[in-house]
């Protein structure tokens, strides 16, 4: 097995097809073939199945694929050795986010990570605590930002983030310091679907309720818009707020409900010099306050 071979695979996996990681390597496309059809028959598996949408990994690439890119991680720590030059993280980087992560601190992470880290790639992908999850477990991703606790994953603590009811400006409740969740649930609620439904239902259920369910909303803005309208209150973490909103008010639940937040990567990946810069930037706009205040609304 050739260190060349496993650096081709791990880079096919990254970019998602042979053009793709051809042009990542500066060799040719069929440089990229004749290498992964060598590890295959020297394995005796096939690692990855091609087709119109790119690449698919199989069972056993997917398996192979973190012990390959601990041996591509080596060869380049030993070039940069060689050349005594600093690890600077550089490659792609495939970030997991939610909607309800987005608001507040991925454009600013976005930002850090682009000024400290010229070199380095970064793909988003937006999608549900679950949906992230399954993306980590299949190797879909590099990194997430997660509900914790998550089984099968490695975890590291980000942030908690509270929960905040959203009520119209005219709710009975908007002129006090907080509303009870029991007021909440005699009332036309706005379900908000995705990262947060399973924390909302189960904040009602703790309480020995059940939301009256008028509307369910995927997407935040349009959710801030129906309760500005007056056609119900809803649940939503702090993160998932704009710094501006519409005419609503925003208080407190009673009892709070946290969310706890962390950093997943997949098992065996935190040793990465590029997850390894994620977390760094991650953790440091995490302890910030900035991102903590009340929105406004407009």
């Amino acid at each position: 097995m050739k260190l060349s071979q496993c650096v081709a695979f791990v880079a096919i996996a990254d970019t998602g097809s042979f053009t793709n990681a051809a042009r990542a390597l500066g060799i040719s496309q069929s440089a990229v073939s004749h290498a992964i059809a060598g590890l295959e028959t020297e394995l005796g598996v096939t690692l990855m199945v091609r087709d119109r949408s790119g690449i698919e990994l199989t069972d056993a690439g997917r398996r192979a694929l973190e012990p390959a890119r601990g041996m591509a991680l080596q060869e380049e720590r030993v070039r940069r050795a060689v050349r005594a030059e600093p690890a600077e993280p550089e490659g792609t980087l495939r970030i997991g986010t939610s909607q309800s992560f987005a608001a507040r601190l991925l454009p600013a992470l976005m930002t850090e990570l682009h000024t400290r880290y010229p070199m380095l790639e970064i793909v988003l992908h937006e999608g549900t605590d679950a949906q992230i999850s399954q993306w980590l477990r299949g190797h879909s991703i590099d990194i997430g930002i997660v509900n914790l606790p998550k089984r099968g994953l490695a975890t590291a603590p980000l942030l908690q983030d509270e929960m905040l009811a959203i009520v119209p400006y005219g709710h009975d409740g908007a002129g006090r310091p907080e509303v009870h969740i029991e007021e909440l649930a005699r009332e036309p609620f706005l379900m908000p679907v995705g990262g947060v439904e399973a924390m909302v239902r189960s904040a009602f259920r703790t309480e020995g309720l059940e939301p009256t369910v008028s509307h369910q909303v995927r997407d935040v803005n349009a959710l801030l818009a129906m309760v500005a309208a007056g056609l119900g209150a809803t649940v939503l973490p702090r993160l998932a707020l704009p710094f501006a909103l519409p005419e609503v008010r925003v208080l407190p639940l009673a009892p709070a409900i946290v969310r706890h937040l962390g950093i997943g990567t997949r098992l065996g990946s935190q040793e990465s010099p590029v997850v390894a810069a994620f977390v760094d930037v991650a953790r440091s706009l995490a302890a910030r306050s900035d991102w903590r205040r009340i929105p406004l609304a407009v």
